[in-house]
């Protein structure tokens, strides 16, 4: 046997030159194989088809031209704002007429409501607009016979800042104990002077003569009327109607409650191109051109500009994007994108749509530059393209394809067109001063609208979560048999004072009601008790009052009664102890006062109608002693509501499962001219609450 060996020989290139230009060329020495692969993915299958080179458009332009808010219910006529001699009947509740665009951001028009118009502002702006107008007299030169400039003590008392009714938080308390009685009341001042001059509003806007009624005037005490203080008068009022942003009774609302969103429409053009765009479904926050649709009607007629008609001659340029794949064969690409990672299993349909787009037509777009101003409805009245070859054709509307973007199909027009609205880039947003959630709980078969925070008294934003309004508990009661020895402790468990001026505190004995002691003129402050002594004896100290009658009637009473100065119960002590039962009985259970139910009314289409809440806290309250909403979010006008309705409803379907939130809040925003806006302002967004509250009726809790 033979053994052969196996040899094995490698062959590899050396490169003898230092110079590695051909290598680096790469050439190819049979052109005919590039052709055929060419030939293989049919890329000589191609049109005798032009590039555009040339573009001529024939452009016009409609200027907005009128603007109708449609929020809201049956709204206030012009008549009953010309009747009104009030500042605060100047409502804009419920849809106006349609008024003309006077070049403001779209958005203070549409999301403005009223703020140093409302029956009631805030605290806060009172005072400042006090101040304003104790500085307007001053820089006019308008002072006392002495000449020292006027104070707020130099007016009379109902020009003064008077404290609110209400219940305060200790911040606020602080700041009405310091302001009221010693600044002016700007909205008092306001209404004085629209009282008293019946054409202030033409005044202001044209400095005419005005007819102003005998002593109406908010004078200060020993003033005079002079020229110099009615030229005060014209700059304070300007100055307080244009501070903010607000409706009227004429222009009316577009914030709808019952569907949590505006509505409002606007027109452009004159009467004979007139378009008609609504936004039906604005929720606040950023409007852009996606939120209007056209319509098939009119606001009447327009006083506007004529339509603007130009042309222009420009050089069509390629659609390019980051990534896109390159227009030729033998082309390197860039790996900015890498589409083959985009297809996959159960891949969107919108992602196959762009892969496809951006492999198969991606260089197939143009794009024709055109300008188009703010507030204007831009539309192609003619477009001609003429490509490589020469051939010259004349571009016809998408319109009638069933895809299209960026524009608007017209029905009084024969061309498509674009609007551009004139809304904000930016704007500053303050925290919100109100806020509400409505979610739904699944086992109480209710929706609940949590109203989180409100905008307190003095305008500062108070989270009802945390606040404890003054209220009277019987804190301790201690019995005995001797009359002198037994007493009883009420204490305010609010953060405020609470008055308790006509209170009368009870021992019911067997059925029978025993008065123990009726309140004179006293206050208790936070967190404050008062001690009711049932005897003659009982410690000379503050906080420590008598019983009317000296008894013994603690030690064998069966409960111990608050109730208030009109005589209802407001608060009851049950002394007897527990039954030897083996479960105790729950008529229902408690919920936070903050939480309001909506329930279901079934007509035509689903409501949710808003009701009281009876709960373990408020089964034995009186009907108008029932917690209610104390934000403007819950309590909206009556002329927000629907024609006939007098209750709050929403709409079923605005509430989804997830919930949806409201919030209020101030904004500033400066203009394309420098001017600047204040506006109260809204927006509804998707929730993330599922909630269960907890609410039962007729419960057994058995006993440990």
């Amino acid at each position: 046997m033979t053994d052969k060996k196996r040899v094995w020989t490698r062959l590899e290139p050396r490169t003898q030159d230092q110079d590695m230009r051909d290598a680096l060329t790469a050439p190819i020495r049979d052109p005919m194989w590039l052709l055929s692969r060419q030939w293989q993915v049919s890329e000589f299958e191609g049109e005798d088809a032009g590039s555009p080179i040339r573009a001529d458009l024939s452009m016009a332009a409609d200027p907005l031209s009128q603007v109708d808010l449609r929020g809201g219910g049956p709204g206030v006529g012009a008549d009953e704002q010309n009747e009104s001699d009030d500042l605060a009947e100047l409502l804009g509740n419920g849809p106006g007429d349609p008024f003309p665009y006077e070049g403001k951001p779209l958005e203070a028009i549409v999301e403005r409501e009223q703020v140093m118009t409302d029956d009631d502002p805030p605290a806060r702006q009172r005072v400042e607009a006090g101040q304003q107008f104790l500085r307007i007299l001053s820089e006019a030169g308008y002072t006392d016979s002495n000449g020292d400039e006027y104070t707020p003590r130099d007016f009379p008392a109902e020009y003064r800042l008077d404290a609110p009714d209400e219940a305060l938080e200790s911040p606020d308390r602080r700041y009405v104990d310091l302001m009221a009685d010693r600044t002016l009341d700007g909205t008092e001042v306001a209404r004085a002077i629209q009282s008293a001059v019946d054409d202030i509003d033409a005044l202001v806007a044209s400095s005419s003569e005005s007819d102003v009624a005998s002593g109406a005037l908010p004078l200060p005490n020993g003033g005079s009327r002079t020229r110099t203080f009615e030229g005060c008068i014209e700059t304070y009022y300007n100055w307080y109607v244009d501070l903010y942003e607000e409706p009227t009774g004429r222009t009316g609302t577009a914030w709808d409650p019952t569907r949590l969103e505006y509505h409002f429409a606007v027109a452009t053009g004159d009467a004979e191109t007139e378009s008609v765009l609504e936004a039906d479904e604005y929720r606040g926050g950023n409007l852009d051109w996606y939120a209007f649709s056209a319509v098939d009607e009119s606001l009447g007629t327009a006083t506007t500009d004529q339509t603007t008609e130009w042309s222009k001659t420009v050089l069509p340029s390629q659609i390019t994007f980051p990534g896109m794949p390159a227009s030729r064969w033998w082309e390197l690409e860039d790996t900015d994108v890498d589409l083959t990672k985009m297809v996959a299993e159960g891949a969107p349909l919108t992602r196959l749509m762009l892969t496809e787009y951006a492999t198969v037509f991606g260089n197939d777009w143009f794009r024709i530059p055109v300008e188009s101003s703010v507030g204007t409805l831009t539309r192609v009245t003619d477009l001609t393209v003429t490509d490589s070859f020469g051939v010259t054709q004349t571009a016809t509307s998408a319109t009638d394809d069933e895809w299209r973007m960026f524009m608007h199909d017209l029905p009084s027009h024969d061309e498509p067109g674009l609007f551009v609205p004139p809304t904000l880039g930016t704007a500053w947003a303050g925290d919100p001063v109100e806020e509400v959630t409505f979610a739904r709980d699944e086992l109480a078969n209710l929706v609940f609208a949590i109203e989180r925070i409100i905008e307190g008294p003095t305008g500062r934003a108070v989270d009802r979560t945390e606040l404890d309004r003054p209220a009277v508990s019987v804190e301790n009661v201690f019995e005995n048999d001797d009359p002198d020895e037994e007493y009883l402790v009420l204490r305010n468990t609010g953060e405020d004072r609470l008055p308790v001026d006509g209170y009368v505190v009870e021992a019911n004995i067997g059925g029978t009601t025993t008065k123990l002691h009726r309140f004179g003129q006293y206050t208790l402050g936070p967190d404050e008790t008062v001690s009711i002594y049932t005897g003659r004896a009982r410690p000379d100290e503050e906080g420590v009052v008598g019983a009317d009658e000296p008894d013994a009637v603690l030690e064998p009473a069966d409960s111990v009664s608050v109730r208030n100065g009109d005589g209802r119960l407001v608060r009851r002590k049950l002394l007897t102890g527990p039954s030897d039962a083996l479960a105790d009985y729950r008529l229902s259970t408690d919920v936070p006062d903050y939480w309001f139910p909506f329930t279901v009314e079934r007509g035509q289409e689903y409501r949710l109608r808003q009701s009281l809440l009876l709960d373990a806290d408020s089964l034995g309250l009186p009907v108008e002693e029932i917690p209610r909403p104390l934000g403007e979010i819950l309590n909206p006008p009556d002329d927000y509501l629907p024609a006939g309705e007098e209750v709050y409803q929403l709409y079923d379907e605005e509430v989804t499962r997830s919930g949806q939130t409201v919030t209020r809040q101030y904004e500033f925003a400066r203009w394309l001219d420098g001017s600047s806006y204040l506006w109260s302002s809204r927006e509804s967004r998707p929730g993330d609450t599922q909630l269960d509250s907890g609410l039962r009726f007729d419960i057994l809790d058995e006993r440990e």
